[in-house]
């Protein structure tokens, strides 16, 4: 890991140097509730009660037997409390929501993702939190929901209000594709407000094409002012050794800890008995959802190839071919970045180059599916995918610490 830590504005984290805030992060999802009904979301539209809840004291208990460490992974270091990343579903319906941040901030940090639909919550937050306890409030605007329940400037009065108090508030806007064409008319429109909008990647599928990968040039240029955005791809780090379970880990409504949430390997439960890693593991999954960008211990060749797939979904084309020429030249097995720069050449109509790109990926890695899928594509002159494969058949793992392939 280099000494910056970047994830987009509209996930978990912000940009930051790596000793200047806690090293440890715990993300509670609160519930699984939440009082808006966003046709993009996995989570069901369900505003009634909560009442799975977790005492705030178990957590606290947990925090306190993990003591976190400031300064650079594995070394000796001033202890520090956790951050503690509030979020759901929608955590403002949680019961004593405002109580469970001031006992969290007496010894720790917290950040809150939330859609401030609670007018009186947000109130009550803003009244009784100290800021400076608080990382950040990411808001998710939501638009098209917001516009459906009439609460757009509810909305823009709780981001002020929050701003006003001292709060750090990132207004996340969300680029799903049928969202795309609005976007500029809803920045303007939040900005003569005094609210700025930071868009967000879609994560998924949308009529047959994964993004953020399938965005076009529209989209990359909208991005090209918000570079962290291309934190926020949904990268594959199987077989990548990751400090998930360990130094960032995931409690759910009921109590129980899990590595991460990609990885749903059970660690315990805070109403019982909870044991973290004591070492990164490899990641297990070929989807990370959130922050493993932040955590996982990459090589160098991986390093570059993650730089080239954020350039990329920003648009930076050469800065992406850059990038992956630079992963081929610290570790020719590299087959991912390979894929990735034919599908550079296929964008620029270099179609031969494309295709003997994509050959000698294979050549590599025979048989991988998504390289014989691009072939196939590019023969018919449809648009090839980019790879989000970190490490094809763990190409490119070092143990943490030696410096050694797997």
């Amino acid at each position: 890991m280099s000494a910056e830590n970047v994830a987009s504005q509209g996930g978990c984290a912000v940009a930051t140097k790596q000793n200047s805030r806690p090293t440890n992060n715990l993300m509670w999802n609160m519930t699984r509730k939440c009082n808006f009904r966003c046709s993009y979301c996995y989570f069901p539209h369900d505003a009634s009660p909560v009442t799975e809840t977790v005492p705030v004291d178990r957590i606290l208990r947990l925090l306190e037997q993990n003591p976190s460490q400031v300064g650079s992974r594995g070394e000796a270091a001033d202890r520090a409390g956790w951050l503690v990343g509030l979020t759901g579903g929608e955590p403002l319906l949680y019961p004593g929501f405002v109580d469970i941040c001031r006992r969290l901030t007496r010894e720790h940090r917290i950040g809150l993702d939330s859609n401030l639909s609670i007018s009186s919550r947000v109130r009550e937050f803003a009244e009784q939190i100290d800021p400076a306890r608080v990382d950040y409030i990411y808001a998710s605007l939501h638009i098209e929901e917001r516009e459906r329940v009439k609460g757009v400037e509810a909305f823009i009065a709780n981001v002020v209000l929050l701003q006003e108090r001292g709060f750090r508030v990132v207004v996340n806007s969300v680029l799903h594709p049928t969202l795309v064409d609005r976007f500029p008319g809803d920045r303007e429109r939040f900005a003569r407000s005094g609210v700025t909008l930071v868009p967000r990647p879609f994560k998924g599928e949308y009529s047959g094409r994964r993004y953020p990968e399938a965005y076009g040039p529209e989209v990359r240029a909208i991005f090209a002012d918000h570079p962290q955005a291309g934190s926020k791809m949904v990268y594959n780090f199987k077989g990548v050794p990751c400090y998930g379970g360990m130094r960032f880990t995931r409690l759910e409504p009921d109590g129980t800890v899990l590595r991460c949430s990609g990885d749903k390997t059970r660690l315990g439960n805070v109403l019982d008995d909870v044991r973290l890693n004591s070492a990164p593991q490899p990641c297990t999954v070929t989807k990370c959802p959130c922050r493993g960008l932040d955590w996982v211990v990459l090589s160098p060749e991986q390093e570059a190839f993650v730089d080239g797939l954020r350039q990329a979904v920003i648009g930076e084309r050469s800065a992406a071919r850059q990038a992956w020429e630079r992963c081929l030249t610290a570790g020719s097995e590299m087959s991912n970045a390979l894929c990735n720069l034919a599908v550079l050449d296929w964008e620029e109509g270099e179609c031969p180059r494309a295709r003997a790109g994509l050959e000698r990926a294979l050549e590599v890695h025979p048989g991988h599916q998504l390289y014989t899928a691009n072939l196939e594509r590019i023969q018919v002159e449809t648009a090839p995918q980019l790879s989000n494969e970190v490490a094809p058949n763990d190409t490119g793992c070092r143990h943490p610490g030696t410096g050694v392939s797997d």
